[in-house]
C-alpha cells in the first residue's frame, strides 16, 4: 500500500483498473454510516443500523475465522467461478480470492455501494482487487454488461461455479441478491452453452471450413461492402412468427429501393413469395439440412449470399447467386498466416463479428455496410402466438407431406415447441402479454442486447411481437420507413459467381503439402508419448531425467520449427484436449502435494493431451484429402465452363 495515499485512494485506484464505471459509481455515493470497532484479532469490524436493529457486517470476535467458514464449501479444484453475493466488509471475499490463486473468476456483487465504500475507506483490499479475473457488480449492472465481462472467461466458467451468500447482506437485501443470482446464472448458462457448442462442433466446424477453402481462396469477400451504404437504413429480416404483420411494407417498390434488406436464410422464401428480393442473405449453419432453404429457388443474380466459412459447403453449392465469404482465422492459418510470404494464398479479409445466429450476422453485416439506422422485423426471440416460424418458411415446406385435417401447421409448430418443454421459460412480450421463450433464445437475446449496447448505429425494433430488447427503440415499421427510407440506396457491388482457376490450382498444391506436414506432426507426437511415460517412471533419477528432457526438447524444437503452422491448425481440432488440459491445470494447482506429485500430474496431463492431438491429426488428414478432391472438382468444372 502506498504510504502517501489513504486506504480509500489505493482501493479506488485498484477498482478503477478493474472497472472504471464501477469506480465512478463508488465515488458518487456517500459512505454508509457504520459503527466501527476492533475484533479480538485486531481486525476492523463494523455494524449498521437496519430496521432499528444493529446488523454486524462481520464477526465482532473473529472475522477471519468467520470468513474461512463462509467459503469452506468452495472446492477450488471444481469451482472455477465463485460468485460472492454480498460484500460486507470483504473478509470472505479476500479469503476466497487468496484460495483461488488467480486460477478462477471471482464475481463480487454488492447491493449497497455505500456500505462497500465505507469498507474500502477503512480496510485495504488491494491484494484481491489487483487480480485480473475479478468482476464487480451492483444492482444496475445489466445482463449485457455481465455478458461482456464474463464471456472472455467462458472456458474457465464451464469448469464449475459456486454462489456464496453473505448472511448479513442477505438479511438486508434478499430480493436484490436473488435477482442478481438469477441474472448471473443466466449469463453463466450462456457462457457454458457457447463452450459446449464449440466443443461438440469443433470437428464439424473445421471440416466445413476446410471444405469451403476453394470459395475462401478463389471467390469474393466482404471487403467491397465496407461502408457501401453508409448512412442509409437497413432492414434486418428474421423469420419469427410476427414477420407476417409488417413484411408486406417492403413490397412497395418506392420503399424497397430506399432500404438495404438483409435477410436470414430462413426468411428468404417468405420474401421471394411476396416478390421481395433482399440485397443479402446471411448463412452460417454448419448442418447440411440448411441446404433445404435453397431448394427450388429461381436464379438470384442480384441477391448475394454472405456466408461464414464454417457453414456447410452445400449451402455455398446450392445458392443460385453470387457468394461472399467472411474471414476465418482457421483458414488463414491453413493458407499461410499473415501473408508475410509472397507465395502464400492468404489475402486479408476485413473482420466481422462471429454471429451466434444468422440474425446476429445480419446485424453485423448491416454495420459493416455502414447502415444507420438498423431496423429489425420478425426478430421475436419467443414463441409469439404459440408459433416457432413465420408462415411460408422452408421448414413448413418440409412438413407439408405430413399435413392433414388432424395435423395442421399450427399443431406441428406447437409440437416442436413443447418437445423442448424442459428449457421453456415464461416471459412477457412487448405488449405485456405472457409468452414462452427458451434457454437458447434467451442466450441469443443476451448477445443481441450486448451488441446493441455497443452499437454506434441507431437500432430500431420494428418487430410486432416477441421479447422486448434492451438498448433499442421500439417503433412501428411504417413509421420508421416513413422517417428514414427517404432516398434511394446507392447501387451495391455484386460479385462474379466464377472462381479464380489459378488460385484453385495453387490451393490443390498447398493442401497436398499440408497433408505431408500433418503426417509428420502425428509421427513426432506418437514418439513423444513414451518419453513422457518414462519420465513419470524415473522422476527421481536425475541422470535419466536429464537424458529424457534432452529427447523431449528435440521433439519440441521440431514442432516449434517447421511444423509450427500445422500444429496450430491441428490444435484447433483438439478442443477437447485443450479443455481437459486447462481443467487439469486448475486441479493440479489445488491438489498437488509436493513437487514430484505436481510433476507426475503434469506429465500425465501432457500425455493425455498428446493422445488427443494424434486423433486430431487423423481427423485433419481426412479433411485435407476431402478438400483437395473438392478443389479438383471445382477446378475441372471451371475449365469446362471456360471451354464451353
Amino acid at each position: 500500500m502506498d504510504a502517501s495515499a489513504t486506504t480509500w485512494e489505493v482501493n479506488l485506484r485498484a477498482v478503477r483498473r478493474l472497472d472504471p464505471a464501477f469506480a465512478d459509481a463508488l465515488e458518487a455515493v456517500e459512505p454508509a454510516s457504520l459503527a466501527w470497532g476492533e475484533a479480538r484479532d485486531g481486525s476492523p469490524v463494523a455494524t449498521l443500523e437496519s430496521g432499528g436493529k444493529p446488523v454486524a457486517l462481520a464477526s465482532r470476535f473473529a472475522p477471519a475465522q468467520e470468513a474461512e467458514k463462509l467459503v469452506a464449501e468452495i472446492d477450488h479444484a471444481k469451482h472455477a467461478c465463485v460468485v460472492m453475493l454480498g460484500f460486507g466488509l470483504g473478509y470472505h471475499v479476500a479469503r476466497a480470492a487468496a484460495d483461488m490463486k488467480s486460477s478462477g473468476v471471482l464475481v463480487v456483487f454488492e447491493p449497497d455501494l455505500g456500505v462497500m465504500r465505507a469498507a474500502l475507506e477503512r480496510i485495504d483490499h488491494t491484494d484481491w482487487l489487483g487480480q485480473t479475473r475479478v468482476i464487480l457488480a451492483h444492482p444496475d449492472t445489466d445482463r449485457a454488461a455481465l455478458v461482456s465481462r464474463l464471456e472472455p472467461y467462458s472456458g474457465v466458467i464451464t469448469q464449475g461455479a459456486k454462489l456464496v451468500a453473505h448472511p448479513p447482506t442477505r438479511q438486508r437485501h434478499a430480493e436484490a441478491m436473488s435477482d442478481f443470482a438469477d441474472r448471473v446464472m443466466e449469463v453463466l448458462a450462456y457462457c457454458r452453452t457457447n463452450i459446449a457448442t464449440a466443443l461438440v462442433n469443433a470437428s464439424r466446424t473445421c471440416s466445413n471450413l476446410t471444405a469451403n477453402l476453394p470459395h475462401y481462396v478463389a471467390g469474393a469477400t466482404i471487403n467491397e461492402l465496407h461502408n457501401a451504404a453508409g448512412g442509409y437504413p437497413a432492414v434486418c429480416v428474421a423469420a419469427g412468427p410476427s414477420l407476417v404483420k409488417n413484411v408486406h411494407l417492403l413490397q412497395d417498390p418506392g420503399v424497397r429501393r430506399n432500404v438495404v434488406v438483409v435477410a436470414v436464410q430462413t426468411a428468404l422464401r417468405p420474401l421471394l413469395d411476396r416478390g421481395i428480393e433482399p440485397d443479402f442473405v446471411t448463412a452460417l449453419d454448419y448442418s447440411a439440412i440448411s441446404s433445404r432453404f435453397y431448394e427450388g429457388l429461381p436464379p438470384l443474380p442480384n441477391v448475394t449470399l454472405v456466408v461464414e466459412a464454417k457453414a456447410h459447403p452445400t449451402v455455398v453449392d446450392n445458392f443460385p447467386g453470387p457468394v461472399r465469404v467472411l474471414r476465418s482465422n482457421y483458414n488463414d492459418d491453413l493458407l499461410g498466416g499473415d501473408g508475410a510470404s509472397t507465395d502464400t494464398l492468404f489475402r486479408p479479409i476485413l473482420p466481422l463479428k462471429s454471429g451466434a445466429t444468422v440474425a446476429h450476422l445480419s446485424f453485423y453485416l448491416a454495420q459493416h455496410l455502414g447502415c444507420d439506422p438498423v431496423l429489425f422485423i420478425g426478430q421475436d426471440l419467443g414463441f409469439s402466438d404459440g408459433l416457432y416460424y413465420a408462415p411460408g418458411t422452408a421448414v413448413h415446406r418440409v412438413w407439408s407431406s405430413e399435413l392433414n385435417p388432424f395435423n395442421t401447421i399450427e399443431m406441428m409448430e406447437w409440437q416442436r415447441i413443447v418437445r423442448m418443454r424442459g428449457n421453456l421459460r415464461r416471459a412477457e412480450d412487448i405488449h405485456g402479454r405472457p409468452i414462452f421463450t427458451d434457454e437458447q433464445m434467451s442466450t441469443y437475446l443476451k448477445q443481441f442486447e450486448r451488441d446493441f449496447a455497443d452499437a454506434e448505429q441507431r437500432v430500431i425494433d420494428c418487430t410486432e411481437g416477441g421479447m422486448p430488447k434492451a438498448h433499442t427503440e421500439r417503433m412501428a415499421m411504417a413509421e420508421a420507413l416513413a422517417e428514414y427510407a427517404t432516398r434511394p440506396v446507392p447501387v451495391l457491388p455484386v460479385p462474379s459467381c466464377e472462381l479464380d482457376a489459378q488460385r484453385l490450382t495453387r490451393l490443390s498444391a498447398l493442401l497436398e503439402q499440408r497433408g505431408h506436414e500433418t503426417r509428420e506432426l502425428r509421427r513426432v507426437t506418437a514418439e513423444t508419448i513414451p518419453i513422457l511415460r518414462k519420465m513419470q517412471k524415473h522422476q527421481r533419477d536425475k541422470r535419466k531425467m536429464e537424458n529424457l528432457f534432452r529427447k523431449m526438447r528435440q521433439k519440441q524444437d521440431r514442432v516449434r520449427g517447421d511444423l509450427a503452422a500445422i500444429f496450430k491448425v491441428v490444435n484447433a481440432l483438439n478442443t477437447m484436449g485443450v479443455f481437459r488440459r486447462q481443467r487439469t491445470d486448475r486441479a493440479i494447482g489445488h491438489l498437488a502435494t509436493d513437487q514430484y506429485d505436481r510433476q507426475y500430474r503434469q506429465l500425465e496431463r501432457d500425455a493425455d493431451n498428446l493422445e488427443w492431438l494424434i486423433q486430431a491429426c487423423d481427423e485433419t488428414l481426412k479433411m485435407l484429402t476431402a478438400a483437395d478432391e473438392r478443389t479438383q472438382n471445382l477446378l475441372k468444372a471451371s475449365r469446362l465452363a471456360v471451354a464451353a
